[in-house]
């Protein structure tokens, strides 16, 4: 019926930036959370990649003795991107009497279809994978997102090259809600530059079959091309775009940045631009980025910004759960997350409140090099 991965993970904080004294082992009754995502088809690789991470971090506080002496265990279930089936294994989670929170719901049409329940059972959700403007605006009180919106990504994308004098935009858009949320930032973006898009195709984001996208939009010629859709839908349609003789530049949100993109897109990666949420794991500027360096080299686990989210949301999770106290129910757990305020996870800040719920606005560009490496 759907595929469980179990990872037991645990950690102890003592305050929102530092690792706690070495403990023994956790060895409570566990704290479990539950993961519903893509284990399977074209985004499970890059889901992966973001468990990875959390497994990472919460490991290494397991081994210094967990949530007040209990570890923590993560379940996650397949929804195979499909929006009907995540809503499905929320609904028998809830009937089971299992659910104390969501980590990382990985995709915007998921999203969509668990919100519903997430408000009616007051269910915390943990850094949603998605930057969908309908997670926090207006703001949920049980949603604690940790970056900023597509909306935001795609603005920020298109006043760059504004700016640099490109005129002409194609867009490759998941038809999808996540492709109808980027495309109304598109569309204000533009709007306020008094441009408008020379070439827009769709397509089922759950398939990479872009052949049709890349005549339709390739016959156009435009300047820079956004592709709003999966790492592997990307890929697909830069290679696609390239051997045709198509010239352009091409940027896509941080739904892919992630290692399987570069290594889908091969010898068509440099050049292409990526817009990030998360200050950069490769490099050593802060604290945050450090610990996670140090924890990805116990286990020779590579580097990637969606291992790096991964981790940084283990890390949120653990400091909630720490402030929840004992008697740990989805309603304490919202509380003490509200109740987090200011939170500096390591040079990455965010910030919760009654109302305020946004957690981090930080957009960044990258290009990937001819090495395959994001570079700032």
């Amino acid at each position: 019926m759907f595929r469980i991965l179990t990872r037991v993970l645990a950690g102890w904080l003592v305050a929102a930036t530092t690792i706690a004294a070495a403990a023994p082992a956790a060895e409570g009754p566990p704290i479990v959370v539950h993961h519903i995502g893509p284990l399977s088809g074209v985004l499970a690789g890059s889901n992966g990649e973001a468990l990875e991470g959390t497994r990472l971090y919460l490991d290494q506080l397991n081994a210094r003795g967990g949530i007040k002496g209990r570890p923590v265990q993560m379940v996650s279930l397949d929804d195979a991107q499909d929006a009907k089936k995540a809503a499905a294994l929320f609904a028998q989670l809830v009937s089971e009497k299992k659910l104390l929170a969501l980590m990382m719901p990985r995709t915007t049409p998921s999203m969509e279809s668990l919100m519903p329940g997430v408000l009616k059972h007051g269910i915390p959700v943990i850094g949603p994978q998605t930057g969908a403007s309908f997670v926090n605006q207006p703001p949920k009180r049980e949603l604690f997102t940790l970056r900023a919106s597509y909306q935001r990504e795609a603005e920020r994308a298109i006043q760059q090259q504004h700016s640099i004098g490109v005129r002409s935009f194609g867009m490759l858009l998941a038809d999808d809600a996540f492709g109808r949320d980027v495309m109304e930032g598109m569309t204000r973006a533009m709007r306020e530059l008094k441009i408008e898009p020379l070439a827009v195709a769709r397509i089922d984001n759950r398939k990479p079959d872009v052949a049709e996208a890349v005549r339709t939009i390739g016959a156009k010629h435009p300047e820079v091309v956004m592709l709003i859709v999966s790492s592997k839908a990307a890929a697909n349609f830069i290679q696609g775009y390239r051997a045709q003789g198509g010239i352009a530049t091409f940027i896509s949100l941080s739904n892919t940045s992630n290692n399987e993109y570069i290594k889908a897109l091969g010898n068509q990666a440099r050049g292409a631009i990526v817009m990030q949420v998360m200050p950069s794991p490769f490099s050593a500027a802060t604290p945050l980025a450090r610990e996670y360096e140090a924890a990805a080299a116990k286990t020779k686990a590579p580097l990637s910004y969606a291992g790096f989210y991964g981790f940084a949301t283990g890390k949120l999770l653990a400091l909630g759960l720490a402030k929840a106290g004992h008697d740990l129910t989805p309603a304490s757990l919202v509380q003490a997350m509200e109740d987090l305020g200011e939170v500096d996870l390591g040079g990455f800040r965010l910030r919760y409140g009654p109302g305020e719920r946004i957690g981090s606005t930080y957009v960044d560009p990258t290009i990937i090099t001819h090495q395959g490496r994001f570079m700032r």
